[in-house]
């Protein structure tokens, strides 16, 4: 078991760590190595003549956490966390784990800032048996490329048409407001929910069903586009009757 000390503490705090922890020397480290152990602390000539470790930060020092290896972080507060390394990044001071010990062994992934850590203990070093912590995953470019056709083609029929009336677009605007992506143009006419068609000049009583209107979930969309441009259609008549209103004659005092 390797122990590394990432926050600076007295020399008495660390003597005890000495009996449980592995340590390397200096000729016997070899820098950027597979294993936890290659990442231990260092001794210095006196303090290992007395049997004790010097503390080391491991944001000052070039140690190496294996990906693949386990670890557990004791932070500042006493509290601790044990994963498998994915991946860590020494400038930023982040260390990535994979925890398998929640319920049901369902994988999370932990992110550890390593200045609030003040003890990081390698558990388990990578093995040549060990997987990788996430599988490769296999990319089919065509069903990328699909969904990037679909998004395109959304695209596409939620944009304004040029050629349609500006009572067109207000209704588009308005039952976008409601309903959202499930609004998009089909030539001039207004297709929602895929299911009825909404025609010049785009009011209530000129909305289209897109097949059998006996079919419960049709009648249903048809009615509620039905309300939404009726509502639509009487809050822009109060709207228009209050523009028109004469303005009051009587001079403010």
């Amino acid at each position: 078991m390797t122990v590394f000390n990432t926050r600076s503490v007295t020399t008495t705090a660390t003597t005890t760590l000495v009996t449980t922890a592995t340590t390397t020397t200096p000729e016997s480290m070899s820098e950027g190595s597979s294993n936890c152990g290659s990442s231990a602390r260092q001794l210095s000539d006196g303090h290992a003549a007395a049997g004790e470790a010097t503390p080391s930060n491991v944001m000052d020092s070039n140690i190496v956490f294996p990906v693949g290896s386990v670890l557990e972080c004791r932070n500042v507060l006493n509290s601790t966390t044990v994963g498998q390394v994915i991946c860590s990044d020494q400038p930023t001071r982040l260390l990535v784990l994979r925890d398998t010990s929640g319920p049901g062994g369902v994988p999370l992934v932990r992110i550890v800032n390593l200045a609030l850590v003040a003890q990081v203990t390698c558990l388990k070093e990578k093995g040549a048996e060990q997987s990788l912590p996430w599988p490769n995953l296999q990319i089919s470019t065509k069903q990328v490329q699909d969904r990037m056709n679909r998004a395109i083609a959304r695209k596409k029929a939620s944009i304004m048409q040029t050629n349609v009336s500006i009572e067109g677009q207000r209704a588009f605007i308005h039952l976008r407001k409601t309903l959202e992506h499930r609004v998009e143009w089909s030539g001039n006419d207004i297709k929602v929910l895929n299911r009825v068609l909404v025609q010049p000049p785009y009011t209530a009583d000129s909305i289209e069903v897109i097949g059998d209107i006996s079919d419960t979930a049709v009648a249903s969309a048809k009615e509620h586009v039905r309300k939404i441009l009726t509502k639509y259609r009487n809050t822009q008549q109060i709207s228009t009757h209050s523009d028109d209103a004469p303005a009051d004659p009587t001079p403010s005092r």
